[in-house]
């Protein structure tokens, strides 16, 4: 089959994803369409030719255009080619898709087509990735036949077709729509606030509307009040355009917030209890022309700000007959907003919120965002003129929003409770008793404090802004409607809700309110599809008007809704990440600004709060980190009232520690009697953060002892950037943000300037300054045993790891679950798995992500001249952590691959021959148990590890490995932690064997560049770093005699994994994976020297007392803290390592190795050159005999 020149213009998502699908098929692909958007985004990532005219364009034969190519980049010489998507009705359950080509100008005919039964679906982004991957299958018989010169269509002439498949389909609007989202309602409400307040008072002038600790008002004097304010502030001869409100709550204050509304101004307010500094701050950044106060207000507090005073002091009033029948009382009366026609689209009040930066931002939102919500409220929770709603919040938060004005829309009573009521919790829950409340907002943290109270009369009590823990669920669902509400302040209050009952998840934020939109947004904008995370955008009748006084901000957060049905819709970017659950709702995941990177791992604080819940000591508890980045744990209300808090904590603390990565398990775990909360009701976590350190986190920061620790901190301090006073004689070295480049330099400096020589192995297992300041002193703690106990009690897999009796096999030969598939061997084994079976491979890779961690995926395949594995139908990437629980997965795609998977390739880990056991247990061990965990769920599975040749321990009697099980003695090779984690998941693989498991046990040698092209990645390879270090010192360490150097070429080893793997008969259980041809270390570099290179071999311990003097510039340098270590060996004799059971199952399958010979190695050092890994030969190159002759007795 012939390539095929194509072009193909339209940003559209399906564009980028059929110019990935034809440049991996091998067709020459070029964009003509030069604008930004998903198809120039591919063709940048496939390094697809510019998206200009040019040569390519020119020699076009086809141009496929989607959706509205850009006109000037047409394709005037290719024949047209273009897809037809059409539906019985939007969102389809029947669907057509058609290629058709254009054989004389309005006559398409059609070259391929083919009709699809659509299961039902919520998600649009489902169906629309569904259809999309019909496009491209279809797509392949396309080209397939102009390939092959049968590219004539059909003979009918078949454009739109008749009936009930009619409708066109664009996949980028389907994708965005959501079935939780057909919730519009034409609410026609009031154009302004104080007339939604007026229409209530003129009904029922005097029922009570407001009971408030210094007195009572009617609707009638509500209205009378806010009125005469009103006029005062329209009648100066500039009115003010901001006027912010800072009264007590009492009755000056909600006269006065309806008062400013009525006066057309935009109305701040404030609380009393804020700091001076933010209350001068928010009248600085709002530009406020006054501020309404009471007559104890101290204007010093403006500080000189130039802000016109306006002293409200209602108590006077309260016997006033102007509040009956007075003139200011007519119900008549006009408001000064009222002669605003454009007043429902004005800006009613700005809600200051804490900035990322510190600097407080107003949120504007309009008349109509605020009277919307109030109908749809009063509405959703049933208010009417019974009810009686508590006030609780202060009205500087938006949630006062939700009590005020849509219980006087309903002409319903609001109760104010008293500062001391508010602040003493057995003073509220009287208060709601006595006063007979029906509905109430109350903030997570404060119902958590809360004592059980009997509240027959409360009906609704909604909760919100944080996350309720479970056991708060329980108590406050009992009996009543519990609402979770979510939203940002800047969509008016809340944009989604549910109810929750005891066993809800506490992540669970329900559906969007009538009016509503919600996207989940992937990276890239791209809807995310079911169980996806994505970044939460809402739009509609809620979002509001921007930032007072920002454009810019508001520019980057509102944003046009690229869903919406006008041009003029917006939509709020919210930071929250969250999923679409299969039911339709939505589940909180944590903000991005949380969400804090430990070790290089992405943690969410919620994730580890839940864990904590879940052990079931505490009934709250909250995750901050500190300055320096160290998990700490607060826990409350302990289940157990008779537990001393000490043994409480030390149990948690075991508890996290067995069920959490290791990163995760929080450096310090206090106890409080109750959360600190700030003045929304919240969790203060910032007030947390600066508590101090509980008995034992103190403790834990012991300051060095004697000279040498002192000594040894100061060299740490300088290598972590931290102050001497901030390392401890016991802080690990990783906690305190050490890493494995940072080993290599810190042993290094320990070797130059103390002259000590510390094994690294050793210094592993314990990474403190005490640990290593002993080392240092005492040599007979250099002679321990390499395996920490831990390890051994690794090894047993847990009871319940085991497959049941009546476990299917399930239909077809199942999906395939690939770990590590960006790594250099993981991408080769995707491109074999994709190209030796027809099944969906699902791809686990770290990312912000689904789309992120695509585009990882993408990027290492392009690296490693893959392209063609870039956007491919068959591979599907999920987001995940190898070290989290789950491997990071959601409920949803955990058990999407329960049920689909049926084979699994384990490739994954945490490659780092630096690292302790410890410090790589989680990613390496871990993964490999939840693997087997999800082996033993759903379908049966097959699962295959990738280990390496270095865990094997078996030795036989011969002293030689045979392919077998791993043995109770640690790994024959280096014992350091990443070995120790492999020989650690070998046995848990061989154990679950033994239960029933179809397992493999892969080990790999040394793996090197493609066997043509000698394409590698030169700086991550410990082997090819000796060899240019060696290079650039003119010195090499001498090997052992005879030993066998291993040279597996990536894709060579690919290959024999898959064919090994997927053999119809395959009996073996362990595969010994190396190049088994001849070479040694000594013929190897006498190849290098052949090229020009000189060297000179020197001893082992000669050539590490050299190593003292490298330097940044040698490419040791990052890893030399392996080589200092005397134990440590690296060139490993591959003659003792059985492969003979291995061999025989490739030669049946015809899978060969290339020999180590001239061709091979010429790929191999031309790529080092190539690259610029090696630098040039500084002699001109020469046989190995020409090199043999010249020096015939060499250092080697």
């Amino acid at each position: 089959m012939k390539a095929i020149n194509i072009a193909i213009g339209g940003q559209t998502r399906l564009a980028a994803r059929l110019a990935a699908e034809l440049e991996e098929t091998g067709h020459q692909v070029g964009i003509a369409d030069g604008r930004d958007g998903p198809l120039r985004e591919a063709a940048d990532a496939l390094l697809l030719p510019v998206p200009a005219p040019g040569p390519l364009l020119d020699a076009a034969e086809w141009w496929i255009a989607c959706g509205e190519p850009d006109p000037a980049l047409a394709c005037a010489n290719a024949r047209p080619l273009r897809c037809e998507i059409t539906g019985d009705a939007f969102p389809p359950r029947r669907a057509r898709i058609a290629w058709l080509t254009e054989v004389a100008p309005g006559d398409a005919r059609v070259v391929a087509e083919d009709t699809l039964l659509l299961e039902a679906a919520r998600n649009g982004a489902d169906l629309a990735d569904t259809l999309a991957a019909a496009v491209v299958e279809l797509l392949h018989e396309v080209t397939s036949r102009i390939a092959r010169d049968l590219c004539e269509p059909a003979e009918a002439p078949r454009a739109l077709p008749s009936g009930d498949l009619a409708l066109a389909l664009d996949l980028d609007r389907l994708a965005g729509w959501h079935a939780s989202n057909l919730n519009t309602a034409n609410r026609p409400g009031e154009p302004s606030l104080p007339e939604l307040v007026s229409r209530a008072a003129a009904t029922r002038p005097g029922t009570i509307a407001l009971v408030a600790p210094d007195g009572v008002l009617t609707y009638r004097a509500l209205v009378a009040r806010a009125m005469r304010l009103a006029m005062r502030l329209a009648a100066r001869r500039e009115p003010p355009r901001v006027v912010a409100v800072r009264l007590d709550k009492g009755v000056a204050l909600y006269p006065a917030l309806v008062g400013v509304l009525g006066s057309g101004a935009t109305c701040v307010p404030l609380d009393p209890a804020f700091p001076a500094e933010r209350t001068r701050t928010i009248l600085r950044e709002s530009g406020a022309d006054a501020i309404v106060v009471d007559a104890g207000f101290d204007p010093a507090l403006l500080d000189g700000a130039g802000i016109e005073l306006i002293h409200y002091d209602a108590g006077g009033e309260a016997d006033s007959e102007a509040d009956g029948d007075g003139g200011e009382g007519n119900h008549d009366a006009r408001w000064p907003i009222e002669a605003d026609a454009g007043r429902a689209a004005r800006c009613a009040v700005a809600i200051y919120t804490s900035g990322s930066t510190g600097v407080p931002k107003g949120v504007m939102l309009s008349h109509r965002n605020i009277v919307h919500f109030c109908h749809w409220y009063r509405d959703y929770v049933s208010l009417d003129a019974a009810s009686r709603v508590l006030q609780f919040s202060t009205v500087a938060f938006d949630a006062s929003l939700l009590d005020m004005f849509p219980t006087w829309l309903a002409g319903a009573l609001l109760v104010v409770p008293a500062e001391s009521q508010r602040r003493e919790l057995d003073a509220l829950a009287a208060l709601v008793a006595e006063t007979r409340i029906t509905h109430a907002f109350l903030p997570p943290a404060l119902l958590a404090a809360l004592p059980s109270c009997e509240w027959p009369s409360l009906a609704h009590l909604v909760t919100g802004g944080d996350v309720c823990d479970p056991d708060t669920i329980a108590r406050w669902s009992a009996g009543r409607r519990l609402h979770n509400i979510y939203g940002p302040t800047e969509c008016t209050v809340l944009a989604t809700t549910g109810e929750l009952r005891a066993g809800d998840s506490n992540r669970r934020i329900g559906l969007p309110i009538t009016n509503a939109r919600c996207y989940v947004l992937a990276a890239g904008d791209r809807p995310a599809r079911t169980g996806e995370e994505g970044e939460l955008c809402i739009a509609g009748a809620g979002v509001g008007l921007g930032y007072l006084g920002q454009p810019a901000l508001s520019a980057e957060r509102f944003v046009a809704d690229p869903f919406g049905e006008t041009p003029a819709a917006t939509m709020y970017r919210t930071g929250d990440i969250a999923c679409w659950e299969p039911d339709g709702t939505l589940r909180y995941v944590g903000r991005r600004d949380t969400q804090l990177k430990i070790r290089g791992f992405r943690v969410e604080p919620g994730e580890i709060e839940n864990a904590a819940l879940a052990v079931g000591l505490y009934r709250q508890c909250a995750v901050v980190a500190d300055e320096r980045k160290r998990i700490r744990l607060f826990a409350a209300r302990p289940v157990d009232a008779n537990a001393t808090p000490e043994a409480l904590r030390d149990a948690l603390r075991d508890a996290l520690a067995a069920a959490l990565p290791d990163y995760m398990v929080p450096y310090d775990v206090t106890a409080l009697d109750v959360f600190p909360a700030t003045a929304n009701g919240k969790i203060d976590r910032a007030a947390l953060a600066r508590l101090p350190l509980s008995r034992a986190g103190a403790d834990a920061h012991e300051p060095p002892r004697g000279p040498l620790e002192i000594r040894l901190a100061a060299m740490w301090a300088a290598l972590l950037e931290l102050a001497p006073g901030e390392i401890g004689r016991d802080d690990s070295f990783f906690e305190l943000g050490g890493h494995s480049l940072l080993v290599s330099r810190l042993m290094l400096a320990v070797k130059r300037e103390l002259g000590g020589n510390a094994a690294l192995a050793r210094f592993m297992e314990r990474p403190t300054v005490a640990a290593l300041a002993a080392l240092l002193t005492d040599d007979t703690l250099q002679r321990g045993a390499n395996v920490p106990p831990r390890v051994h009690e690794d090894r047993r897999l847990p009871d319940d790891v085991r497959p049941a009796a009546d476990q299917a096999a399930g239909e077809g030969p199942g999906a395939l679950l690939l770990t590590g598939a960006n790594g250099f061997l993981g991408t080769f084994l995707l491109s074999e798995l994709v190209s030796r079976t027809s099944q969906t491979v699902y791809c686990i890779v770290r990312g912000e992500d689904d789309a992120t961690a695509r585009r990882r995926l993408d990027e290492a395949a392009l690296v490693n001249g893959l392209g063609h594995l870039c956007g491919h139908p068959r591979v599907r990437v999920l987001r995940g952590e190898l070290g989290a629980p789950r491997l990071g997965l959601a409920d949803e795609p955990w058990r999407q691959l329960a049920a689909e998977v049926g084979v699994i390739y384990h490739n994954g880990a945490h490659v780092n021959h630096v690292y302790d056991y410890p410090f790589l247990h989680a990613e390496n061990v871990g993964s490999t148990l939840e693997l087997l965990r999800l082996s033993c769920l759903g379908r049966r599975k097959s699962l295959h590890f990738v280990s390496t040749l270095s865990a094997a321990s078996a030795i036989d009697a011969a002293g030689r490995l045979p392919e077998a099980n791993p043995s109770d003695t640690g790994p024959a090779y280096v014992n350091n932690g990443y070995n120790l984690t492999k020989w650690v998941s070998e046995h848990l693989v061989a154990e679950a064997a033994a239960r029933g498991i179809d397992t493999t046990i892969l080990r790999p040698g040394n793996i090197t560049g493609h066997a043509q092209s000698g394409l590698c990645q030169p700086g991550r390879n410990r082997i090819l770093l000796l060899l240019k270090g060696s290079i650039q010192l003119g010195y090499a360490p001498l090997a052992s005699e005879g030993g066998q150097f291993d040279l597996s070429p990536v894709d060579c080893l690919a290959r024999a994994i898959v064919a090994c793997t997927l053999d119809a008969e395959r009996s073996e259980r362990v595969f010994h994976l190396h190049n088994p041809a001849p070479l040694d270390w000594a013929g190897y570099l006498r190849a290098l020297a052949g090229r020009g290179y000189r060297l000179e071999f020197e001893s082992q311990d000669s050539w590490r007392e050299r190593l003292l003097s490298i330097d940044e510039t040698n490419a040791l340098f990052d890893v030399v803290a392996f080589y200092l270590d005397d134990r440590q060996d690296d060139i490993g004799d591959m003659s003792v390592i059985d492969h003979a059971r291995t061999g025989a199952v490739l030669r049946r399958l015809g899978v060969s190795y290339p020999d180590k010979d001239e061709r091979l190695l010429a790929a191999h050092f031309g790529y080092l050159v190539e690259c610029g890994f090696l630098p040039p030969p500084p002699e001109p190159a020469a046989s190995h005999e020409d090199a043999a002759r010249r020096d015939p007795e060499p250092a080697w």
